[in-house]
């Protein structure tokens, strides 16, 4: 359940509360002004029956007459019902009640029911009437049930009403007011997304509200900080790499220098050997012969090392001659087994150094793993400058037939190392894998190279 839902029905069950509350209210105001006007009608009653007396007419009797009955009933309150009756006689009682209809409709039978069952029946009010210098009568007054529940039902009803409209209102104003109130929220919730895609260089804007300007401010800070990290480990990851590509020079080199002159030595001593054992040696021949195969093995795999550790001079021949003398070399050890195509035009020999020995080692990993690990048929390598909206871009994309369905997320050291090379040039890496092959595509945007940094 969304906030917003829970802080409306939290402020509707508020208002249901206040409309109980209210309704329990006028149950007892009701009730108590009931009571007030029994006392009132005992009062005004006692005081005509007196007034009567001193007049004249007669104390009232069971032969009451109309002018004094109708003199009674007009002090009475509406709905109420007086007992009077002379105390030393025994008169039989005589009863009276007042009309009342301006209450209006009367109240329904489970109205009236709950009403026994919660506040019961009105006490009646039961005293002496002295009359001076006559005797003394005993006067009664009660409320009739139906008009003291149907005065009750009245005055919930308009007050039902009246609760049921705020509580309707105040839902609608309170919902209003609390989407208003979390509109920030969504642009805190887009903010860590933008986040969460390595979108950091946007700032929040302020809403008033003083707790989601403290989170936007926070939100801001840890954008802030995590792109001056990734500025940072972006710098650390490309001296990394520079200091990479300078180690395999090195360690090609020494490898040439060393272990390709101590192979070429080793193959002329062999040489020598064969030739000086002739046929009356055939023993010795043949491992001169054996030995020379060990190295020409061991020369082709020097320079196999040679052209993983240190790819062709990409500033002198260009880009794209490395990448076409790389297919060749991979056609070639294949022996047909693989069929590899690469596509890339004239253009993408003005790329910057980096960018291109970064290109060269994408394409370098995908077809060793399209080749040696695949097993593919057929791989197809593009490479070209695509230029949308005036915001250049290289896109390198390998795609081979073999087999798929790996999980690259968490590849080898290979694929890790693209990721960091892509990412290191602000660029972005996805492998798609399926059971028919995988597909390889790097994007790397090229704008903010400019044009002098280019060969």
């Amino acid at each position: 359940m969304s906030l917003e839902v829970k802080l409306v029905s939290r402020l509707v069950l508020v208002a249901l509360v206040s409309f109980l509350a209210a309704v329990i209210w006028i149950l007892v105001d009701t009730r108590a002004a009931i009571r007030a006007d029994l006392s009132a009608t005992q009062a005004r009653v006692s005081y005509q029956l007196e007034r009567m007396h001193r007049l004249g007419s007669g104390p009232p009797s069971p032969a009451l007459s109309p002018q004094n009955a109708i003199e009674i009933v007009l002090v009475m309150a509406p709905g109420t019902c007086v007992i009077f009756s002379r105390q030393a006689s025994g008169i039989v009682d005589r009863r009276l009640c007042a009309g009342w209809n301006v209450f209006g409709e009367v109240s329904p039978g489970w109205f009236r029911k709950m009403l026994a069952a919660t506040i019961g029946p009105f006490a009646r009010i039961d005293q002496a009437v002295p009359i001076h210098g006559g005797a003394d009568y005993r006067l009664q007054t009660i409320i009739d049930p139906v008009a003291a529940a149907t005065r009750i039902w009245q005055q919930v009803r308009i007050a039902s009403g009246l609760a049921a409209g705020l509580a309707g209102l105040i839902a609608i104003l309170s919902a209003v007011a609390v989407a208003r109130a979390l509109k920030p929220v969504a642009a805190l919730v887009a903010a860590l997304r933008r986040i969460e895609a390595g979108e950091l260089s946007r700032r929040l804007p302020r809403s008033g509200t003083r707790e989601f300007d403290r989170i936007a401010a926070a939100i801001d800070d840890l954008a802030s900080q995590l792109e001056m990290s990734l500025t940072e480990r972006k710098g650390l990851m490309k001296r990394l790499f520079a200091v990479q590509e300078e180690e395999r020079r090195r360690l090609a080199r020494d490898l040439h220098d060393e272990f390709g002159q101590c192979l070429a030595a080793a193959t002329a001593i062999t040489a020598s050997i064969e030739g000086e054992a002739g046929n009356e040696r055939p023993r010795l021949a043949e491992d001169a012969r054996t030995l020379a195969r060990i190295h020409q093995r061991m020369m082709i795999s020097l320079r196999s090392a040679f052209s993983t550790l240190r790819p062709p001079d990409i500033a002198e021949l260009g880009i794209r001659a490395c990448l076409g003398s790389l297919v060749r070399e991979w056609n070639a050890g294949l022996a047909g087994r693989t069929a590899i195509r690469i596509e890339s035009p004239a253009i993408v020999d003005t790329l910057p150094e980096e960018i291109a020995t970064t290109a060269y080692r994408i394409v370098q990993e995908g077809l060793t793993n399209a080749a040696k690990h695949a097993d593919a048929r057929h791989v197809d390598i593009d490479v070209r400058i695509e230029s949308p909206d005036l915001s250049p871009r290289l896109e390198i994309v390998v795609a081979d037939d073999g087999v798929g369905g790996g999980n690259f997320d968490t590849g080898g050291s290979g694929l890790i190392g693209i990721r960091e090379r892509v990412a290191a040039l602000d660029g972005w890496l996805a492998i798609r894998s399926a059971k028919t092959g995988t597909r390889i595509a790097a994007t790397i945007p090229l704008e903010r190279w400019e044009k002098d940094e280019r060969p």
